[in-house]
């Protein structure tokens, strides 16, 4: 590999929590707990993490099997080949571009809250814009945010994580803080007799929040997408994710749980939660404290978020469904400084110009997608013949799958018999999920018959899998109980992927539409 060899198990284990916990404590909770949750988005954070860690053990094996930059593009791409990878890295590349732009649009609300909002009042009135889905005015401190993560990610990874180290290690000493007083300041009453109780808005609404809050725990994905740069990967990857998520985990709920005990749901000011109900209680040193500890975290999500999205650029450059120049890397830093520079300007585009809302629903689609890939891909090679061949711009990788680069296409539908088997499962269970998303509230009859009969139908086509003999030449990391896991995981995604908006699947169909013609146009002919 070009890129330089670095990072050890500290080194991936605080860059995967510095992703995480700066995102989605800081940017999601207000939203999740005052919109959908309220007290409840304890447990929404807890089936967030499970569908996570779910999908995490699926990146732990091919990060260790597969140690190349890319994660789910790579891991994709050698197993059901070009196209669907070109699908998945397109998505994942505009979700962490989207993140980025948000936590910096939050960070400068954050900051700007502090000083008494003088820069939106300044800035609306000398700059306005539309609003809506664009901002009220373009926010030139978010966009200077970006400017400077996007220096320092280009000086070179291993700086990159000694940062992310440092900022992390403030952040997680302030999420103490928040815990200890949250729960001194508790009040039980706040999640049982106010207005809606533990569920405000059912339990439907604490799965809504788990959908949207599984982007809290993306974090994880800088660690499969480093892998490249990683001494031990074979070792250092699956623990490093699995320190990560239950480290976010544990924050997630104990900073969660004393935001919703300290204020009603009702009174959470989403774009700046812990401050604000610091203030409503009448501590307002802690106000500041717990700003400056947002400040460090939010800072820290935007640099693994900026980390991993020059490296699909640099993957899908490499494989030629891009342009080639985005391959390029930098002798002395080691990065892809090109692709960091380009990915840095578009973010800095969607911050200046895009307002916070529209960016937060955008969030977590593309990651959920990649996770059901991941997962899908996992059982597709675990129960095929051992090959061993190469990606387009690899020299050697032990352990890969044989991806004939002729059938890019034509092989979506070369399916052998195992393979239609595990796609059969796969649509059954989005069928069933369909189903029980839009009839199950009714309790008609003929809904819950089909229900059923496709619940039978997926477990049916598991079992049948499970007949098949698994590949025993693996000896890196390997995912237990497969198909189990690796099912369990698709099965989690489809279900917080049908809780999404609608507005986000238009953007998505969008994206997309870009993306195809991106696609056919350059990447089919060049790869």
């Amino acid at each position: 590999t070009d890129l330089n060899r670095c990072l050890g198990l500290s080194d991936l284990t605080f860059l995967s929590i510095g992703g995480m916990i700066g995102s989605g404590l800081y940017v999601l909770t207000g939203t999740v707990a005052h919109n959908f949750a309220g007290g409840s988005i304890v447990l929404s954070y807890l089936f967030a993490a499970i569908a996570s860690a779910l999908s995490a053990f699926c990146y732990a094996e091919f990060a260790a099997r597969i140690p190349v930059t890319g994660s789910a593009y790579q891991f994709t791409y050698l197993s059901v080949g070009e196209f669907w990878a070109f699908v998945i890295g397109w998505n994942v590349l505009l979700e962490h571009a989207v993140s980025v732009s948000a936590v910096a649009k939050s960070l400068s609300g954050y900051f700007d809250s502090l000083i008494g909002f003088k820069m939106k009042e300044y800035l609306v009135v000398h700059t306005p814009m539309p609003g809506g889905i664009l901002a009220s005015y373009p926010d030139f401190f978010a966009a200077g945010i970006v400017i400077i993560v996007t220096i320092i990610v280009a000086t070179g990874v291993k700086f990159t994580s000694r940062f992310t180290t440092i900022l992390a290690a403030v952040n997680l000493a302030i999420l103490v803080l928040i815990f200890s007083t949250g729960m001194y300041l508790a009040n039980i009453n706040n999640w049982t007799t106010v207005r809606g109780g533990f569920f405000p808005h059912g339990f439907a609404g604490t799965i809504s929040g788990a959908s949207t809050l599984v982007f809290s725990y993306v974090g994880y994905e800088i660690v499969a997408s480093v892998t490249e740069e990683a001494k031990n990967p074979n070792r250092d990857v699956p623990l490093a994710l699995l320190i990560s998520i239950c480290v976010a985990a544990l924050a997630y709920v104990g900073a969660s749980a004393a935001l919703t005990l300290m204020v009603p749901w009702y009174d959470i000011v989403i774009s700046a939660p812990f401050p604000a109900a610091y203030a409503q209680r009448g501590w307002n040193w802690a106000k500041y404290v717990v700003s400056i500890g947002a400040l460090a975290a939010m800072s820290t999500s935007i640099v693994t978020a900026l980390v991993v999205v020059p490296r699909y650029v640099y993957a899908m450059a490499s494989d030629g469904l891009i342009m080639p120049w985005f391959n390029t890397v930098n002798k002395t830093t080691g990065t892809p400084v090109i692709a960091t520079v380009t990915t840095g300007i578009f973010c800095i585009v969607m911050a200046l110009v895009f307002s916070l809302h529209s960016l937060v629903e955008f969030i977590s689609i593309g990651q959920l997608l990649a996770c059901s890939f991941v997962s899908f891909c996992v059982i597709k090679l675990r129960y095929e013949p051992n090959d061993v061949s190469q990606l387009p711009h690899m020299t050697m990788v032990q352990n890969c799958r044989r991806f004939n680069n002729d059938v890019a296409i034509r092989g979506i539908l070369c399916l052998d018999l195992k393979l239609s088997t595990r796609s059969a499962t796969i649509l059954f269970s989005l069928t069933c999920n369909v189903i029980w998303k839009c009839g199950i509230y009714n309790a008609f009859t003929w809904f819950i018959l089909l229900l059923v009969v496709f619940i039978f139908l997926s477990l049916f086509f598991l079992f049948f899998i499970c007949m098949f003999t698994q590949d025993q030449t693996i000896k890196t990391y390997k995912v237990p109980f497969v198909p189990i896991i690796p099912f369990a995981s698709i099965m989690v995604n489809i279900i917080l992927m049908l809780k999404l908006q609608k507005l986000t699947w238009l953007r998505l169909a969008i994206w997309m539409a870009i993306g195809l013609i991106i696609y056919f146009g350059y990447g089919y002919r060049h790869s």
